[in-house]
């Protein structure tokens, strides 16, 4: 049994009703491994910013939402084309 990454839990708590399929999409696909690792350090990045004193945290606020939100409808995609 193999252990997936922290990475693949964070897509699963923001997909609950894909755990199957990001489970199995986990496995073997170094692609949509590589989609949670980008979603998780994209999360920390945000998270980062949102608490940042800095005059350019609005924009990197903006800039790290607009990527996450990319990340979701990619994730979205892999998962869509696993399930057809």
């Amino acid at each position: 049994m193999s252990v997936l990454p922290s990475s693949v839990f964070l897509v699963i708590k923001k997909f609950p009703e894909h755990k199957g399929v990001i489970q199995r999409l986990c496995k073997g696909n170094d692609e949509f491994l590589t989609l949670c690792n980008d979603y998780r350090m994209c999360q920390e990045a945000l998270a980062y910013w949102k608490i940042s004193e800095s005059d350019q945290a609005p924009l990197r606020v903006n800039e790290y939402q607009s990527l996450l939100k990319e990340l979701e409808n990619e994730i979205l995609m892999n998962m869509n084309g696993l399930t057809k």
